[in-house]
C-alpha cells in the first residue's frame, strides 16, 4: 500500500476510535457544540443578507457594492488563510507530538511531509472556509441567483488550500534559512502582530459609516474604484471573477476559473512536496535544537523570595510561582496573546466611546449592562489563561504529585499567579467604561465593585474546573479550550454572570426609579435578601468548583 495510503488510512482509524470510544456525555457535549455552531452560522447569514441587501438599494453604484465587498472580503480571507497556515505549520510540521514515531518508522520524508501539510491546510483553513459559507448563500439569495448557485462552492475549496499553501511555503522557507526553535517564536509574534493590526484598524476607521446614507453619497464618487478588480493576480480574484461570471450565465469563463484554481492547487502543492526532500528535513532538525544563551554573572533575585520573606506565601507557594512565572515569561505565545487582550480591551474602550446614548440616566443604566460584556470578555481570557493552568502542566504533573506538595497548595499558587491579572483587566475595562459614559456614582461604585468580585470567581472556577477536567497529554493548548471542560467553564460563567445581574436588579430599579420619580423608598428586607442572595452566590462559585478540582486532583493516578 502506498505511503500516503497508509497515513491517510491511520487518520480515519483514528477517527473511527475516537467516535466509537466517546461516552455518552461527550456526545451530548459535542452535539451542543455543533447546534451552536450552526445557530452561529445561520445569525450570520442573516446579518450577510441584511447588510448585502442594503447596499444594493443604493442608487447608482448599488449592483456595485456588493461585489466589491466580496472581493474584498475574499482577500482579507485569503491574507488570514495565509497567516493561519503559516503559524499551524509551524506546529504540525515541526513540533508536533508524532513527528518524532513517523521519522523513526519506514515512511519517506515526503510522505510524512504530504500527511502533515494535509492536516495543516485543514486545520488553518476550515473555520474561516464555514464562514464563507453562509456568506456565499445571503450573496446568491441577494443577486437572486438560480437554485445551482451552489456551484460556487466549487471555487472555495482550491481557494482556501491555496491560501494555507502561501502560509506553508513561507514556513518552509524561514525554518530553511532559520532553523532553530527561536524562528518559531518570531513567527508567532509577527503573525499576532499582523493580525492585532488588521484588528484594530478594522474597528478603528469605523465600517459603520458606510452604511449610512450621509456617508454613501461620498462613497459614488468611486465609480471607477468599484467597478476595478481587487487584486486580480490572486485567487481571491478568480473566486469572485468566477462567481460574477456565473451569475450572468457565463459559465465556459465560470469553467476556465475552476480549472484555474484546480491546477493552481496541484502544481503549488506538487512542487511543495517535491522540494520537502531537501527542504523540510533541515528545518526539522533545526527545530529540535534546544535556545543556546550565555549567561554572565548572577540572576537577580526573584520577588517571589520576598513575599516568602515577609509570610506572604509558604516556601513551597513561592517556589511554584517563581516556576510558573518563568515559564510564562519564556513562552512568546503568552507575549503575542498578551497583546492581542490589550488590543481587545482598546477596541472595547473605543467602541463604548462611539455609542451615540444622550442622557446621563441613560449612560448610567448603559454602565451597569457593560458588566455582562465585560464579564464575557474577563471569562473569554479565563478560558484561555485561567482554565487550562492545571492542565498545562502535562507530563511534568507526575512530578508535582510525587513531591510533598499538596494539591491545596498547588491550586492556590495557581490562584495567585492569575488572579491578579483577571481582576486587573475587568477592572479596567468597567472603570474607563465608567468614565467615557460619565456613569453616577452609585452605579460606577456597584459596577466596579461587581467585576472585580466576578473576575476573582472565575478565576477560582477556572482553576478548579481546570483540575476537574485535567487534559495533560495534548499537543496544544487549544485542545484544552475547546474541550468539554471549556464548554462547561464557559456554560457556568456564563450562568453566574445572568446570576449576579438578576440579584443586583432590584438596587438598579430602586435607584433609577429615585431619580426619574423624584424619590423612591428602599425595602430594606429586600436589600438585604439580595445582598445574602449575592453572598450566596459568589460562595457556591467559589467553593463547589473548588471543591471539586481538589478532590479530582487528589484522586488522579499518575
Amino acid at each position: 500500500m502506498h505511503t500516503s495510503a497508509v497515513l491517510l488510512r491511520r487518520r480515519v482509524l483514528s477517527g473511527f476510535n475516537n467516535i466509537i470510544s466517546m461516552k455518552s456525555w461527550e456526545f451530548f457535549v459535542r452535539l451542543g457544540f455543533a447546534c451552536a455552531g450552526l445557530l452561529i452560522l445561520t445569525g450570520l447569514y442573516f446579518w450577510f443578507y441584511r447588510v448585502l441587501r442594503y447596499l444594493g438599494t443604493v442608487q447608482i453604484i448599488g449592483p456595485l457594492l456588493p461585489w466589491k465587498l466580496t472581493a474584498m472580503a475574499l482577500l482579507i480571507t485569503f491574507s488570514m488563510v495565509a497567516i493561519s497556515g503559516l503559524v499551524t505549520a509551524m506546529t504540525t510540521l515541526y513540533y508536533s507530538f508524532d513527528l518524532k514515531f513517523l521519522f523513526s518508522s519506514p515512511v519517506p520524508v515526503r510522505g510524512i511531509f504530504f500527511d502533515k501539510t494535509v492536516e495543516t491546510a485543514f486545520y488553518s483553513s476550515w473555520t474561516l472556509a464555514a464562514v464563507l459559507v453562509p456568506y456565499v448563500f445571503a450573496l446568491g439569495r441577494v443577486m437572486n441567483a438560480t437554485p445551482f448557485f451552489c456551484a460556487y462552492f466549487l471555487l472555495l475549496v482550491p481557494f482556501v488550500l491555496l491560501g494555507a499553501a502561501f502560509g506553508i511555503a513561507l514556513s518552509m522557507a524561514l525554518m530553511y534559512w532559520f532553523p532553530t526553535s527561536r524562528t518559531r517564536d518570531i513567527v508567532w509574534l509577527l503573525s499576532s502582530s499582523a493580525l492585532i493590526f488588521v484588528y484594530m484598524m478594522l474597528r478603528f476607521v469605523q465600517p459603520e459609516r458606510l452604511v449610512r446614507p450621509g456617508s454613501l453619497e461620498v462613497v459614488a464618487n468611486y465609480l471607477q474604484f468599484l467597478s476595478a478588480p481587487t487584486a486580480e493576480y490572486l485567487p481571491s480574484w478568480w473566486v469572485s471573477g468566477g462567481m460574477l461570471a456565473f451569475l450572468h450565465g457565463q459559465y465556459g469563463r465560470f469553467a476556465q476559473y475552476c480549472l484555474l484554481l484546480a491546477l493552481s492547487v496541484v502544481v503549488v502543492y506538487g512542487l511543495l512536496v517535491y522540494v520537502s526532500k531537501w527542504v523540510y528535513m533541515k528545518g526539522f532538525s533545526g527545530a529540535q535544537e534546544g535556545m543556546r544563551q550565555n549567561a554572565k554573572g548572577l540572576s537577580p533575585e526573584p520577588f517571589e523570595r520576598g513575599l516568602v520573606h515577609r509570610e506572604l506565601l509558604s516556601r513551597v507557594e513561592g517556589t511554584l510561582l517563581w516556576k510558573d512565572r518563568k515559564l510564562f515569561m519564556r513562552d512568546v505565545r503568552y507575549w503575542s496573546q498578551g497583546a492581542l487582550i490589550l488590543a481587545i480591551m482598546a477596541v472595547y474602550l473605543f467602541s463604548i466611546r462611539q455609542l451615540p446614548i444622550e442622557g446621563r440616566d441613560l449612560r448610567s443604566l448603559i454602565s451597569f449592562l457593560n458588566i455582562a460584556v465585560a464579564g464575557f470578555v474577563v471569562a473569554s481570557i479565563g478560558l484561555r489563561f485561567t482554565f487550562p493552568a492545571v492542565s498545562l502542566e502535562g507530563k511534568s504533573f507526575w512530578l508535582l504529585r510525587s513531591a510533598p506538595v499538596s494539591v491545596g497548595r498547588l491550586l492556590r499558587e495557581k490562584l495567585v499567579l492569575w488572579a491578579a491579572p483577571s481582576m486587573l483587566v475587568g477592572g479596567v475595562l468597567v472603570a474607563w467604561s465608567n468614565i467615557l459614559l460619565d456613569a453616577d456614582f452609585f452605579i460606577s461604585a456597584l459596577s466596579l465593585v461587581t467585576i472585580l468580585v466576578t473576575s476573582l470567581a472565575f478565576c477560582v472556577m477556572g482553576i478548579g474546573l481546570g483540575a476537574v477536567f485535567p487534559k495533560f497529554n495534548v499537543e496544544n493548548i487549544h485542545q484544552i479550550e475547546s474541550s468539554a471542560g471549556g464548554f462547561i467553564y464557559m456554560a457556568c460563567c456564563m450562568g453566574y454572570l445572568a446570576a449576579v445581574l438578576s440579584v443586583e436588579a432590584y438596587p438598579v430599579r430602586v435607584h433609577f426609579l429615585g431619580k426619574f420619580t423624584g424619590g423612591a423608598t428602599w425595602n430594606w428586607g429586600w436589600l438585604a435578601l439580595c445582598a445574602a442572595a449575592y453572598i450566596a452566590l459568589n460562595a457556591a462559585a467559589m467553593l463547589i468548583p473548588w471543591k471539586m478540582g481538589l478532590a479530582v486532583v487528589e484522586r488522579y493516578e499518575v
